[in-house]
């Protein structure tokens, strides 16, 4: 078998990316005590000790960032994924029979079936599981029915 594509990595992409990675990952908890213990630490320094004010404003500012960050991940890991500079570039995937390749202009990366332990189809594409515990996600956008059943027979042997 010898695939070839290309795909831009977009904002879309990368929604798509994180969307059903996340079906697979269950999200976190947002985590009361820690930001109800970052509030109260802070309190309790600017009341009872003779520390500035600006350490407990402080402790104080790290609960708010805490509970923003969780509220705005998706926005947070999709800016951060935009201000990559791989972003907007083309990618090209190969996949043969020993192996699947990503290139671009950035970064190279090309995985063993071996290396591959799991293959997990989502509603919109696979996430490949590696036997160092990473994963990858590839779009069935950019992928057909042939490859797709390539690529799962592939990691049975």
């Amino acid at each position: 078998m010898q695939f070839s594509n290309e795909f831009i990595l977009d904002r879309a992409h990368f929604s798509e990316c994180y969307e059903q990675s996340s079906l697979i990952n269950p999200p976190k908890k947002l985590r009361y005590n820690f930001i109800g213990a970052l509030l109260l630490f802070g309190f309790l320094i600017m009341i009872f000790t003779d520390q500035s004010v600006a350490v407990g404003l402080f402790f104080i500012g790290l609960a708010f960032v805490e509970f923003f960050s969780f509220k705005y991940r998706k926005a947070w890991w999709l800016s951060r994924q935009m201000w990559s500079k791989n972003s907007g570039n083309t990618i090209t995937l190969s996949i043969d029979d020993t192996e699947i390749k990503i290139v671009s202009l950035y970064q190279k990366q090309s995985f063993a079936w071996t290396d591959i332990k799991e293959i997990i189809e989502t509603p919109k594409g696979l996430i490949l599981k590696l036997e160092n515990n990473a994963q990858s996600y590839l779009s069935k956008s950019c992928l057909d029915d042939t490859v797709i059943n390539f690529m799962k027979q592939a990691i049975e042997h």
